[in-house]
């Protein structure tokens, strides 16, 4: 969970980029606009509950000068405890603007509410933690297959790099079965989210060598996170965010000159 609060700065466009997470944003100003395109964010409404599931496309989100909220990364397994459906069941295009409480209702109303008016953080967190203890109470705690949560576990071990046909036998399913399990509990094959874990630790990896190093190596970054090369990193890149990494380092940090990316960009967080 991460309090996030913009600076003063001019709007900006950010890219919300795929991960093996469900996002959770919960705005305590009046929300978040996000589209799947730049251009279409002028027809976007501020949502102030977003709710999205694993998605394989970058969202474009308008930050607008002051924009606070915070954004809960959910452990997809999780999903039927907390919301009641499936993760495969959750948006994963920014149609609606990941509308939350279409699917949460009155009561993610009532907790934006209460988050408005919230005097700090630490009483932001404890409001969000209550609401999704309660949650979890509230819903029918429908189990999730054993062999699809020890999958999981398995490829969240190995960062995405646990061969998806020895996964399988592994919990004594068929591929194909196992595929069928996945796609139903979180909306995505086995391979897909082995690919998103992989993206996700490069990242973390390409992030923790700009603020240590104030550049990134790609060409050691990619056999860390499981690539075959540099090559490799660049195409999932491209096809996660629209952007190489280089590119993408470049939007993320623009102010790195200036010893910026010891920080996040154009924001505090918490």
């Amino acid at each position: 969970m991460v309090g996030y609060r913009n600076r003063d700065d001019p709007a900006t466009v950010h890219l919300g980029l795929p991960s093996a997470s469900l996002t959770l944003i919960l705005g305590l100003d009046e929300g978040v606009e996000a589209a799947d395109a730049p251009d279409r964010l002028a027809d976007a409404r501020p949502n102030p509950v977003l709710l999205g599931g694993l998605h394989t496309h970058a969202t474009h989100v308008l930050q607008r000068p002051g924009q606070t909220g915070i954004q809960v990364a959910v452990h997809p397994l999780a999903s039927r405890a907390l919301f009641g459906v499936p993760g495969s069941e959750l948006a994963v295009a920014a149609s609606n603007g990941f509308d939350g409480t279409a699917l949460l209702g009155r009561s993610a109303t009532e907790l934006h509410e209460r988050l408005a008016g919230a005097p700090d953080w630490e009483t932001a967190f404890t409001l969000v933690s209550r609401y999704l203890v309660g949650c979890h109470h509230e819903h029918d705690r429908q189990a999730v297959r054993d062999e699809v949560g020890r999958a999981w576990e398995l490829l969240a071990r190995s960062r995405g790099r646990f061969p998806v046909g020895e996964l399988a036998r592994e919990v004594g399913l068929s591929a194909r079965h196992l595929g069928t399990l996945f796609r139903r509990e979180v909306g995505r094959s086995p391979k897909t989210v082995a690919t998103l874990m992989r993206f996700g630790h490069a990242r973390a990896l390409i992030t923790e060598n700009v603020r240590r190093r104030g550049r990134a190596r790609f060409a050691e970054v990619a056999p860390e996170a499981g690539y075959g090369d540099q090559a490799h990193l660049n195409r999932e890149f491209v096809r996660f965010t629209g952007l190489s990494p280089g590119a993408w380092v470049a939007e993320e940090f623009r102010n790195i000159q200036d010893g910026a990316h010891t920080a996040a960009k154009n924001g505090h967080h918490e």
